[in-house]
């Protein structure tokens, strides 16, 4: 009965805010199609919480003003009714009612959320310590801590998880669903602002969890076709003397939360005077050897660049001193060989790179000649130098 009477009321209400609403007190600027209706739902709950807050709180000093007890009365009076029928009906009524309205509307929102479009452009996402890869079926592309949607044009995203728990959430999009480990979850959402947009793992995953950051930008249909495009061709159009800088913009990022570029140590080696370290066979692994061991005529690795190719792509063979083996060894299905090849140069360079200002005295990438439109990777997995 109350549903009944509840529920025209509340889906005419939730009809018209179909629109995205400007930054409020508790959230950022919406940019969704959804995002409407969720904070008519938040609004709605907190407009309840005010009223009862005022209520109880004026009651209740009322109530203390009224039945205080006065100067030289001791006598406590307990005569008074004992039930009221109509109180009790009004104070059981009207919360239940409340609670009805508010399960009926945030079932409905989620319902919705979990049935997506037919024709919605789907984005497989993984999520592993500490980044996060967008796979783009139709172009052929791989994004790193980046991604590229188009505006007023459904996306779905086929999520999943290769280590542990992580969460994917938009604040401007007003979505947020968990990536489990072992199974595929899904969201969807339709941009309807363009922009860009920051997206969080919201579930501790570890220690760099809150480095665990990717941009959603969003684009018209007609900029996104053409974004997507050069992705998918970019590296390969690439003369090998811009391949350094290619590396350094667009894959290095999903390196960035294990691998520094200061010299500062992290979860993996930093890159740092890689290239001289890997030169001189300094690197000591963890089972006494080095990779002097390894290096020169006949050996394993007759130069360097063969090293740092092995450890892209198989990071767990030889894990440098004093670092676990915990980088994912799935990059040689991610990496296009010419990729593979800037990475390599990438490191080789990375002091003339230094010099030139792409790397910052922090240590961040400087990105001073490109539009921030351009920063994403095409396919940009981290590397590690000995494994690590």
């Amino acid at each position: 009965m109350i549903q009944s009477l509840l529920e025209p009321i509340i889906m005419s209400t939730l009809a018209e805010a179909t629109e995205a609403t400007g930054k409020t007190f508790w959230m950022p600027e919406a940019a969704s199609s959804v995002a409407g209706q969720i904070d008519w739902i938040l609004e709605f709950i907190n407009v309840i919480c005010y009223v009862f807050l005022f209520l109880v709180t004026a009651v209740l000093v009322w109530f203390a003003v009224k039945y205080r007890r006065k100067p030289g009365e001791h006598a406590i009076n307990d005569e008074g009714p004992t039930h009221g029928l109509a109180l009790e009906l009004t104070w059981t009524l009207i919360p239940t009612g409340l609670v009805v309205a508010i399960f009926w509307v945030g079932m409905v929102g989620y319902i919705d959320l979990r049935e997506s479009p037919e024709d919605s452009y789907e984005v497989s996402v993984t999520g592993q310590q500490w980044f996060w890869t967008f796979n783009h079926p139709q172009y052929g592309v791989i994004q790193s801590n980046e991604l590229h949607v188009p505006l007023n044009r459904p996306v779905r995203l086929i999520m999943g998880s290769t280590d542990v728990l992580h969460s994917l959430f938009v604040p401007a999009f007003r979505v947020k669903q968990d990536l489990v480990p072992g199974r595929y979850s899904t969201l969807w959402f339709k941009a309807i602002k363009a922009g860009s947009y920051q997206l969080y793992c919201t579930e501790y995953c570890g220690k760099d969890h809150s480095k665990m950051l990717a941009t959603v930008h969003v684009l018209p249909e007609d900029e996104f076709q053409e974004t997507m495009g050069k992705f998918a061709r970019e590296y390969e159009d690439l003369p090998d003397n811009d391949l350094p800088v290619y590396a350094l913009t667009r894959l290095y990022n999903r390196c960035s939360s294990c691998h520094s570029l200061d010299g500062t140590n992290s979860t993996g080696p930093t890159f740092k005077g890689l290239w001289d370290r890997v030169q001189n066979g300094d690197t000591v692994f963890t089972d006494g050897t080095t990779l002097k061991d390894y290096m020169g005529d006949g050996g394993e690795y007759e130069v360097p660049e063969n090293y740092i190719r092995e450890s892209i792509l198989n990071p767990g063979k030889l894990i440098r001193e004093n670092y676990a083996n915990v980088m994912p060894n799935n990059f040689a299905s991610q990496l296009k060989p010419r990729q593979v090849e800037a990475l390599v140069l990438m490191m080789k360079n990375l002091d003339k790179l230094t010099d030139e200002g792409w790397v910052g005295e922090d240590g961040k990438v400087q990105t001073p000649e490109q539009p921030a439109v351009d920063s994403s990777a095409s396919a940009g997995p981290g590397m590690t130098e000995e494994g690590g």
